[in-house]
């Protein structure tokens, strides 16, 4: 069987107040659409966050509508969706017996996501095992409405809970419903100990830990993960990340975004192929000297295309420097003072500054972006609009 997994779309995503839909919509109609017919692909899995929030904007749910029309009416592909944690596990599942019968089959609700799928090749049949988002609470409630006889509702109420114990439970009890001899494949959005994480992802819980052993997908002969947005194994290569469309921050611009492609043979036996992503516009990191990158036009012509961060080296702050930097490079996002004046500040240095007032501290700005002191005059005409500005605003 021929597995594509992916994760993390997150459509409907904002960066840097970019609305990034054609973007994603650039992947999946100019590479997916290509991919899934040239690879000859017999079961699509997206593994969580298909949409970046909640309630998704409307441009992201209509592009949503167009992927899995295509997938399943035209080419007739089989596509299992569970949640995220940015997803919403109902709206998620809108029309799903309904999809069910054309080959989308979508778990968002813990409730409906406690038996496996079965689907067959010319090897037999391979039992997929969803795994949505949930906190463990809510799957122990869940696992214990399940009928397990005494002495395991037993167990299962002594276990702390915590993602790692209440998802080794869960992943064992699919398991165990799976025919005997069939092949599995686990598909789980959730945070695995060791993995490398990015800036882009949200955490699962705030406080403590929601981390789950790489061991609770040792059993399955694939675990298609979720929710980390760097492509990775997980200690085997049937254990995998798949990686999110698109870098999502700026840490992640030496990412090598895949999609993720699963050759699994009669007996279990994983083989894995990553094909490279390429975006409408790459996101890179530029640093150095304000002036330097203004005159360089060889950088102006590599990036012109690229979402560009730039961190400077200067020691003083750059008068409208985002207007002028986006002259040579349109698609800058974010501008950074790294240099000493930004980062080699002392502890006796930060002990000053919180000792001086608001007037004095903007002098020192109006200073600093001068690079010389203000005149008695000037002094005296900023003392003036001071006062001005105290009487206006009640301070």
């Amino acid at each position: 069987m021929r597995i594509l997994h992916m994760a993390d779309w997150h459509l409907g995503r904002i960066f840097y107040a970019r609305h990034l839909t054609e973007d994603q919509a650039y992947v999946i109609e100019q590479q997916l659409y290509a991919l899934v017919k040239e690879a000859q692909i017999d079961v699509i899995v997206l593994a969580g966050d298909v949409f970046d929030r909640a309630v998704p904007p409307v441009e992201a749910v209509e592009l949503w509508d167009a992927v899995i029309t295509k997938l399943t009416l035209d080419y007739k592909i089989p596509v299992l969706v569970i949640g995220g944690n940015h997803d919403s596990a109902e709206r998620l599942e809108v029309g799903r017996d309904l999809w069910s019968q054309s080959g989308l089959h979508v778990w968002g609700r813990l409730e409906r996501s406690l038996r496996p799928i079965y689907i067959a090749d010319r090897d037999g049949e391979v039992a997929f095992c969803p795994m949505p988002f949930a906190e463990p609470r809510t799957v122990l409630t869940q696992l214990l409405q399940t009928e397990p006889s005494e002495a395991q509702a037993e167990i299962w109420q002594s276990l702390p809970v915590a993602y790692g114990p209440i998802y080794e439970a869960w992943a064992t009890y699919l398991r165990s419903l799976v025919k005997p001899n069939v092949r599995t494949v686990a598909i789980a959005h959730a945070m695995v100990a060791g993995s490398e994480t990015s800036e882009s992802e949200r955490p699962l819980v705030i406080g403590g830990s929601a981390s789950v052993g790489v061991d609770v997908f040792a059993p399955f002969n694939y675990a298609a993960l979720g929710h980390i947005h760097r492509p990775q194994r997980m200690g085997a290569d049937y254990i995998r990340y798949s990686g999110s469309l698109l870098k999502y921050s700026f840490d992640e611009a030496n990412h090598m975004k895949s999609f993720t492609i699963i050759d699994m043979d009669a007996e279990g036996i994983c083989t894995i192929e990553q094909v490279p992503i390429k975006a409408l516009h790459d996101v890179v990191n530029i640093k150095g000297y304000f002036n330097d990158i203004l005159q360089d036009d060889a950088l102006h012509q590599k990036h012109k295309n690229d979402y560009v961060q730039v961190q400077l080296l200067d020691t003083a702050p750059v008068i409208d420097g985002m207007a002028r930097l986006r002259e040579v490079l349109p698609y800058a996002m974010s501008l950074e003072l790294i240099g000493r004046m930004a980062v080699d500040v002392t502890s006796t240095a930060t002990v000053a500054y919180k000792q001086l007032s608001e007037r004095e501290l903007f002098e020192q700005f109006a200073e600093a972006v001068r690079e010389n002191p203000l005149s008695e005059t000037e002094k005296t005409y900023m003392n003036r609009l001071w006062e001005r500005l105290l009487k206006e605003t009640d301070v």
